[in-house]
């Protein structure tokens, strides 16, 4: 790792760390819309923000220990957040719906107003027209989260292709990756923070507009 390389990954982790102070902001924000006024869609958008704050905190964690394969599952998790808030505006009635959730209803069987399961490929697939990225890292980060293929991939160290061997390792650390892959990964992983901080100052709007917050967005 050279100098410079490494400045530019400590940058990449103070611009993620800087997302923690605006999840406060928006926070306040949201509890002052509407003269303070609670909203289930309130609930779901703490629970995204809390998840936010726990996922930022451990993330950095992994990628300070050089985890790629944790670092990029809880990427995947946090990519998800922001997937399900998402579905609040593909509903007729997004109170409604967050009470289903809160009650414990899954998304993925809940219809939204075209009568069409949310499942997680189905949200990925409205949201690729704004983030054309998010199917082809969404698929890729699934194998991260399942056990599959990738974990293999991750174990190879090195490769000698005229002595035909590989090395493996199955040690905590990942010194195989390059400066540019974790940089990479720390931006994915802000890119989808701000992602969720875009639907939840809309959602913020909308609180503030009394005539639609109680019923759709």
């Amino acid at each position: 790792m050279d100098q410079m390389s490494s400045e530019n990954l400590i940058e990449a982790l103070v611009r993620l760390k800087a997302t923690e102070d605006v999840v406060l902001e928006i926070a306040e924000k949201m509890f002052d819309a509407d003269e303070g006024n609670i909203f289930p869609v309130d609930l779901l958008a703490i629970g995204a923000m809390k998840r936010t704050a726990s996922n930022t905190e451990g993330f950095v964690t992994l990628v300070n220990s050089k985890n790629m394969p944790a670092a990029r599952s809880l990427l995947r998790i946090q990519l998800d957040t922001f997937i399900r808030f998402y579905s609040v505006w593909l509903v007729d009635s997004p109170q409604n719906f967050a009470k289903d959730v809160i009650n414990g209803n899954h998304v993925r069987q809940i219809k939204d107003r075209n009568g069409n399961k949310m499942t997680d490929y189905y949200l990925v697939k409205e949201l690729a027209d704004d983030y054309p990225w998010l199917p082809t890292v969404y698929d890729k980060l699934c194998g991260y989260v399942h056990f599959s293929e990738q974990h293999l991939f991750n174990s190879v160290q090195k490769i000698n292709y005229e002595e035909r061997t590989l090395t493996f390792s199955i040690g905590k650390e990942d010194k195989q990756y390059s400066e540019k892959s974790w940089i990479e990964t720390v931006d994915c992983f802000t890119h989808s923070v701000h992602i969720l901080f875009y639907y939840l100052n809309s959602w913020i709007e909308t609180k503030n507009d009394a005539n639609t917050a109680n019923n759709a967005i």
